[in-house]
């Protein structure tokens, strides 16, 4: 069976929320040695249509003016991004691997391949691909082989899993912290100095990827161990399958064997039972089996000094035939309290603007096979063509979006160019509180830092660049109302 090799990737936003943009990527291909096969890296100017996160530029030492220099659009980025990583995963069989992806990069470079039109954005677990993110494994790592890496501390005496913090304490520091190239150089160490220090362990770490293998291994069991880390601490669960998830598809539900089962469910109507279910401690916990969840025997529960050991294996393993013999009737009942509880709940009905709706946003297949003409297409020309053939409003504004940061005016005519400006404009002038970042929510924290780092001259000298160019973009955009 052909080893899989390893895509690492870093890249660096306009901000921390869910519609930042990728101004740069980096990512490193190397065989099943993590030896470096060959290198990629793009950036990309800032987008018209969007304004950035004071603080973003800050952290990442991207300088605004400079970015705005780049060649290449966002579009322009991610459809090199899409196509290098396809030719790699074409290859054979591909972990991804993102540190803390699970939590950003996977969902952020999926966003931007939707906005941009491309019908598939789920690159990263399908084919040949599968995930992993460096954060959890070093976790886990770090908790089953203890002593074998080394941890700073933060001021709570807590355990940092940063990426800088763990190639610095571990010998290998990053020198361009923080930028796309050296975290994903820093990963690729990272995870090879796991490799040499407990190779089975390293092995065990990617064995979970295919989710097929993963819900097999814990409902054919039964019993089983998994760790979750909190603010810097792992532990370790034991647990029985129960059900998928009613509401959440890919999260299933197990139950912590260190409660009774036959207590809690009983005889008890479902009124009691949810108020034990909802009740401190978690009775139930959710397992996501598309994220790689490192699974341990269940020889594995009484190896820490905790509830599980103090129970044994024979109370452990009567509450798991518990539970075996009874699924059926438990996840039922435990799937009627959810979905009451989420019935219960008040919807959230605010009205996504297209660049959300990657869930939501069902193309039909003629539209499905426009945007792939659309991404495909070489020109302007042919691009215009095709965008003044979607109908779907939230396409046709997604193509315009492309369109405006390609080619600027030349893509519209006069009365659409002031339209599109126009709109923008409103949008990132506005005082109200969006889902994105708007100019006057920079220069509100511009205000803020300039007394937090009054003392800070670099960062203040900074803080005055960025500035400069937040007020270029406000009296730019105020030409348009």
């Amino acid at each position: 069976m052909t080893k899989p090799n390893f895509i690492f990737f870093d890249t660096e936003t306009s901000g921390g929320r869910g519609l930042a943009d990728i101004l740069t990527i980096d990512a490193l291909f190397c065989d099943h040695n993590l030896k470096l096969l060959e290198s990629f890296s793009s950036k990309a100017r800032l987008r018209k249509s969007r304004v950035y996160e004071i603080d973003s530029f800050l952290v990442n030492g991207l300088d605004p003016f400079e970015m705005d220099t780049s060649k290449n659009s966002n579009f322009d980025l991610t459809k090199e991004a899409n196509d290098k990583f396809r030719s790699w995963v074409n290859k054979g069989p591909v972990f991804f691997c993102a540190h803390n992806g699970y939590g950003f990069d996977y969902m952020l470079t999926s966003q931007h391949l939707f906005s941009n039109l491309f019908t598939w954005p789920w690159i990263f677990s399908t084919g040949n691909a599968r995930q992993i993110d460096s954060l959890p494994i070093v976790q886990n790592f770090d908790f089953y082989a203890p002593n074998k890496i080394a941890t700073e501390l933060n001021e709570k005496s807590n355990k940092v899993f940063k990426l800088g913090s763990l190639c610095k304490a571990n010998g290998f520091e990053i020198k361009e912290l923080h930028s796309s190239r050296g975290d994903t150089e820093g990963m690729m160490n990272l995870m090879s100095f796991l490799k040499k220090k407990d190779p089975a362990l390293f092995k065990q770490s990617l064995s979970f990827t295919n989710k097929n293998d993963v819900l097999n291994k814990i409902k054919e069991t039964d019993y089983f161990c998994h760790p979750e880390t909190f603010y810097g601490r792992t532990r370790q669960f034991t647990s029985s399958y129960l059900c998928e998830h009613p509401v959440y598809k890919g999260y299933h539900l197990v139950f912590d064997l260190k409660h009774d089962p036959e207590e809690m469910f009983g005889e008890q109507s479902n009124e009691i039972l949810k108020k034990k279910l909802n009740g401190a401690p978690k009775k139930y916990r959710t397992l996501k089996i598309g994220k790689n969840p490192f699974i341990q025997d269940k020889s594995f529960a009484t190896n820490f000094n905790d509830e599980y050991k103090t129970l044994g294996h024979e109370i452990l393993q009567a509450r798991a035939k518990y539970i075996f013999k009874n699924r059926d009737e438990l996840a039922n009942r435990l799937c009627l309290i959810i979905n009451d509880q989420f019935q219960d709940q008040d919807m959230d009905q605010t009205e996504l603007i297209p660049e959300q709706m990657i869930f939501s946003l069902k193309p039909s297949q003629s539209e499905k096979s426009l945007m792939d003409n659309y991404v495909l297409a070489n020109t302007l020309d042919e691009q215009r063509k095709i965008h003044d053939q979607f109908k779907n409003p939230a396409l046709k504004h997604l193509s315009e979006m492309i369109l405006l940061d390609r080619f600027d005016d030349d893509a519209f005519s006069s009365s659409e160019y002031k339209r599109i400006r126009k709109g923008i404009s409103r949008r990132l002038l506005s005082t109200n509180k969006e889902v994105f970042p708007t100019i006057p929510d920079g220069m509100a924290r511009i205000d803020l830092l300039r007394e937090e780092k009054k003392d800070d001259s670099q960062t203040l000298a900074k803080v005055e660049r960025i500035n400069k160019h937040i007020e270029g973009l406000a009296k730019d955009h105020e030409k348009y109302l």
